[in-house]
């Protein structure tokens, strides 16, 4: 991950990894084929960490609540929401690098695989982006938000949402905001104001 948030994807090589690893390029060809199914294996592994970290966060929120641990009373899917939302900007600001070559970077994506040999894996890989997605999106729909509730207006809620996150992410990795100060101690607040966004939010 190192190797192509540095010099991105076509700079990166196996023997650049073999290079960084000290280890012989063909080491590497005994686990995979080329770059790209290593790229791909690795997209995979970071997006079901992030999973894996989510749910989580969000179970323990729920077990913290139910202890009575948290002090305040609120609906179980918006505590999951607030909980998975605070681990996905964990997951970025304790993970840059990975971060933007998972989010930001300009990086070889799914679409890019169709019709060649790795197209079933880049399928497995988006299938690991989904699970992400539709974690936040099954709490978004449970929210039980007055208001007629379709397809179209969760998707946008879901977006919203991971908009704004996102863009908490970048800023602090970008370093741009250490002109105006350290925002870190405000993430929190940021965090929880763009879950409860979702709450009041309509194309």
């Amino acid at each position: 991950i190192g190797l192509i948030h540095e010099g991105g994807f076509q700079k990166f090589s196996m023997r650049n990894l073999g290079a960084r690893l000290g280890i012989a390029a063909k080491t590497i060809y005994n686990y995979f084929t080329d770059k790209d199914e290593l790229y791909l294996a690795l997209l995979s592994r970071g997006f079901l960490q992030l999973e894996s970290q989510m749910r989580q966060a969000a179970t323990e929120a729920l077990q913290k609540e139910k202890a009575g641990e948290t002090g305040q009373s609120s609906s179980a899917p918006l505590r999951e929401l607030q909980a998975m939302a605070g681990a996905y900007v964990r997951f970025g600001l304790e993970n840059p690098g990975y971060y933007n070559v998972l989010f930001s970077l300009d990086l070889p994506r799914f679409a890019d695989y169709h019709g060649t040999k790795h197209e079933s894996l880049a399928e497995k890989q988006n299938d690991d982006v989904l699970r992400v997605a539709h974690l936040a999106e099954d709490c978004i729909s449970r929210l039980n938000i007055s208001g007629t509730v379709n397809a179209i207006l969760q998707q946008y809620r879901l977006m919203r949402l991971w908009s704004t996150l996102h863009g908490i992410v970048s800023l602090y990795n970008s370093r741009v905001t250490m002109e105006v100060g350290d925002f870190r101690p405000m993430i929190p607040g940021l965090v929880d104001d763009a879950v409860k966004q979702v709450l009041n939010s309509d194309p």
